[in-house]
């Protein structure tokens, strides 16, 4: 059995349970923090990132299961993907702006 300890990250950094896995977990799956009650959701968690220590303590970040429809959620690389896209949309449009104030001084 592996043992990691939970970092619910999107939940203001807070270690949450540590639970024993037969396998490593890929990134993106589902963990669920307890075995109590297997009907309820609100200790089901999405896997972001494993954290090897050499310490022996290994970590998982975590954060909660919204009960998804078809779609996956957007993992941590996904929310840096858009941010970059709006980033680079604004750059564009400030560009844009100041190239059409430079075209009436030349």
């Amino acid at each position: 059995m592996i043992h990691f300890t939970l970092i619910h990250y999107t939940e203001g950094w807070k270690i949450g349970a540590t639970i024993s896995l037969s396998a490593v977990p890929m990134v993106g799956s589902l963990v669920k923090s307890t075995d109590d009650a297997p009907e309820d959701y609100s200790d089901i968690y999405y896997i972001d990132n494993v954290l090897w220590s050499d310490g022996g303590v290994n970590y998982l970040f975590v954060r909660p299961y919204e009960g998804y429809g078809e779609m996956a959620p957007l993992t941590e690389i996904d929310r840096l993907k858009e941010a970059v896209e709006e980033v680079t949309s604004a750059i564009d449009t400030l560009s844009d702006n100041i190239m059409s104030k430079l075209d009436g001084f030349c």
